[in-house]
């Protein structure tokens, strides 16, 4: 029972959340509701594996936006390496989080449970939990970080030693050394489940299938200096020519990085048509570009793939099954008009987390959604939201969001970056709601 701010999801969205909301009294107490217990960690952070590491550097990763030197100094006062520079083993990163979760005290506290459901509640909410055992809250926010991946038709029918739900498992489940294995996209979940493969003295093949056969780009040595780009275009078009002259001239990296800030602004000045020509011909390129690995990343990618021991497929899943005790996928190649098999020993989904959340099997969203409490944001991207946060819909008063169910409004919206700046506006936000709210009824 609670008459303050339940936050459901304990990862690194909500423990920043948690955090910022922490510094103001007047909020009431904080509850952080979590499924699997793994406060200030989540999935990206819960990894002990040491070859994990963080993929933008130490010097752009604090939790504090006021504060960009914040992590740095943590390190330095740990008596790690404290160089800005430096991509962080995952693990450590979820460390600082940890202390800084902890430095909330006992203004925030901690559920083990899920949320199966959220309802209003007189003028605050009720928030089942699978346990049966209710809270209420004045407010809630969603900060439920990423979904599991998007699965193909039949994939789901086969065992599970041979085709994996999740690309994580105990280490028992892991494909034996010699196993030919299939990882179902080539991005940043990929490369990490390779280098696990590696780090368990793996020796067969890995192939990788995506729809284009792309791999992220890698980062460089050092981190990359604004850059002069003038005036930004507003529409599609010009300003894939922008980015596309002023990458023949300067680094790519640069260029984006250049642009990140302005992300936002920019995907929100697009129209709707050019924004789906975006999200289906451009975002796996942009992709490409904008979630890069480490450096020490990218040379063993790259040396595994000159050794022949990595091998990139671009195509479209067709069917998959069972033979003889391994996995057939059947695929068309890009720009083939006939298909090509696959057989290998263990399939892999790491193809990324569900972007549509109308598809999405999860129990939480289903009844919001089924309920009208919420509607889906642009092209089914998250939550539509308003620019503060609050869910649209009949509880946008009380209930609030960051992280990637804005991604349809605002795009960019999923890295520690963006949710840091989220997180502290959304406390304040909604401390200052709440205290208004005490002194009387104050209408949306």
């Amino acid at each position: 029972m609670t008459d303050g701010v339940v936050i459901i999801g304990g990862g690194a969205s909500g423990t920043i959340t948690a955090v910022a909301l922490a510094q103001f009294p007047d909020a009431g107490p904080v509850t952080l509701v979590d499924t699997a217990g793994v406060f200030a960690r989540g999935v990206a952070y819960s990894t002990e594996e040491p070859q994990h590491l963080l993929n933008v550097p130490a010097g752009r990763m604090s939790a504090v936006p006021d504060q960009p030197g914040h992590l740095v100094d943590w390190l330095a006062a740990r008596g790690e390496r404290a160089d800005p520079e430096a991509f962080l083993p995952r693990r450590l990163y979820g460390d600082y989080l940890g202390e800084l979760l902890g430095s909330a005290g006992p203004r925030v506290r901690r559920v083990v449970d899920r949320v199966v459901a959220i309802s209003p509640d007189g003028p605050g909410l009720r928030i089942d939990l699978a346990s049966g055992r209710p809270l209420h809250a004045r407010a809630a926010v969603l900060a439920l970080g990423n979904f599991p991946p998007e699965l193909p038709p039949g994939w789901a029918a086969l065992p599970p030693r041979l085709a994996w739900r999740t690309p994580w498992a105990m280490p028992e489940a892991w494909p034996a050394a010699d196993a030919e294995v299939l990882l179902l996209g080539a991005a940043l979940t990929a490369v990490d489940v390779v280098l696990s493969l590696l780090a368990r003295g793996h020796r067969g093949r890995i192939h990788l299938l995506s729809r284009r056969g792309l791999l992220p780009a890698t980062h460089p040595p050092r981190m990359l200096q604004p850059l002069q780009l003038g005036e930004r275009p507003s529409r599609l078009r010009a300003l894939v020519r922008m980015f596309r002259e002023a990458s023949a001239r300067e680094d790519s990296r640069a260029v984006l990085d250049t642009l990140r800030p302005e992300l936002g602004a920019l995907w929100q000045g697009l129209t709707a048509v050019e924004q789906r020509s975006f999200l289906r011909h451009l975002r796996p390129w942009f992709d490409v570009v904008r979630h890069r690995l480490a450096p020490e990343v990218g040379a063993s990618i790259a040396a595994l793939e000159a050794g022949g021991w990595l091998i990139r497929h671009a195509g479209r899943v067709v069917s998959i099954v069972e033979q003889d005790g391994r996995v057939a996928l059947r695929y068309r190649p890009r720009g083939a008009r006939t298909l090509a098999v696959l057989t290998v020993d263990v399939a892999i989904p790491t193809n990324g987390p569900v972007m549509d959340v109308r598809g999405l099997d999860d129990v939480l969203v289903r009844s919001l959604l089924a309920s009208g409490q919420v509607r889906p944001g642009p092209h089914g991207l998250g939550f539509a939201t308003a620019a503060d946060g609050a869910v649209l819909g009949p509880m946008q008063d009380r209930l609030w969001t960051l992280g990637g169910l804005r991604r349809g409004d605002l795009w960019e919206s999923t890295a520690i970056p963006e949710i840091r700046v989220q997180a502290s506006e959304l406390g304040a936000t909604l401390a200052a709601r709440l205290r208004t709210a005490g002194a009387g009824p104050a209408p949306r």
